[in-house]
């Protein structure tokens, strides 16, 4: 038996033990359960909870939150996003759901469906941003493919990048806990960056737009930024988020990344699957029953001898297993 047909058997004998509760009391038994796994790392338990508990109650709007916020961590955004709209449509409370779709909406890229929802989850500035981003929409433009230089070292455990803004060099460091690109506060009053926020904001509460940024032979535009004390205007951070729009392959000893334009890899590219979830915390490799951080020392280690993929639209990375296939 498989770990996933396990996971649904177990899932499937604790949904029978809740049957004969009240439909909505089942629905938040099984729903609480399976955040419980999903904390805990087993995912495919909780994935099945979610489906049962959606099944159980098709109009219960805990359950549809559950179930979309989860697909939505695993990759599915755009499903994950009409499950959640459908729980507002069905009852549940509009400001919490508004709280979880903003960060959804915003790795989608809808900054009009952004931009519309209640200020308690978009404030000024990112509104402001969202509403400028829905009329100049941020764009990715160069070769289907191309490998790219970076450096990994002990500090930097997910590497380094080369990044051209304007006329300047930026060092930037690739990290799976940042959104978007995050500069040095001395850049908080280039005139080429657009900024959104109170005139009083301190530049780590100001939401930005850098027009163009340059990787290698591709080209970003209208990149959402922020901004944090980095040492210097030379220094920068990349969230994985953003670098992972081109489906990256890291090849640490090599010191290349493998970048493309289409953003999607084959069904059929090898490699030992890895599922990922995303939260608010960052991105997080699963592995037996724990989580663990992408930059966590441990999986870096793992990863540093292989080449690996980050597949975000599916929510997993792909490793090209040079060791024991369990050694994380």
């Amino acid at each position: 038996m498989t770990p996933a047909s396990r996971a649904t058997f177990a899932a499937l004998a604790l949904a029978g033990s809740l049957a004969a509760q009240p439909l909505e009391a089942q629905s938040e038994g099984i729903v609480a359960r399976a955040d419980t796994l999903l904390i805990a790392g087993r995912i495919f338990a909780a994935e099945s909870l979610y489906y049962i508990a959606v099944r159980r109650g098709p109009r219960d709007p805990v359950a549809r939150l559950a179930l979309g916020r989860y697909l939505a961590q695993r990759g599915a955004l755009k499903v994950g996003a009409v499950l959640m709209e459908e729980a507002r449509y069905f009852g549940g409370d509009p400001a919490r759901i508004a709280l979880e779709l903003a960060p959804v909406y915003q790795r989608l890229g809808e900054y009009n469906h952004l931009a519309a929802l209640p200020a308690s989850a978009v404030p000024y500035g990112a509104r402001m941003r969202a509403e400028y981003l829905r009329d100049n929409r941020p764009g990715i433009t160069g070769p289907d493919s191309a490998a790219v230089d970076y450096t990994v070292n002990d500090s930097q455990l997910l590497g380094r990048v080369r990044l051209l803004i304007d006329t300047d060099t930026v060092m930037a460091t690739i990290d799976a806990r940042a959104a978007g690109l995050v500069l040095d506060t001395s850049w908080a009053k280039r005139k080429e960056l657009r900024r959104f926020g109170s005139r009083t904001a301190i530049a780590r509460d100001v939401d930005a737009v850098t027009p163009t940024v340059v990787l290698g032979p591709y080209t970003f535009t209208n990149v959402p930024t922020h901004f944090a004390a980095l040492k210097g205007a030379a220094r920068a951070t990349i969230g994985l988020d953003l670098i992972g729009q081109l489906a990256p392959s890291f090849d640490p000893r090599a010191g290349k990344v493998m970048l493309r334009a289409s953003g999607r890899l084959p069904r059929t590219f090898p490699g030992l699957r890895i599922a990922t979830i995303t939260n608010d915390r960052g991105v997080y490799v699963v592995k037996g029953e724990t989580i663990f951080p992408l930059g966590h020392p441990d999986v870096q280690r793992y990863f540093r001898n292989s080449r690996w993929t980050l597949n975000p639209k599916r929510g997993e990375v792909l490793v090209d297993s040079v060791g024991p296939p369990n050694a994380l």
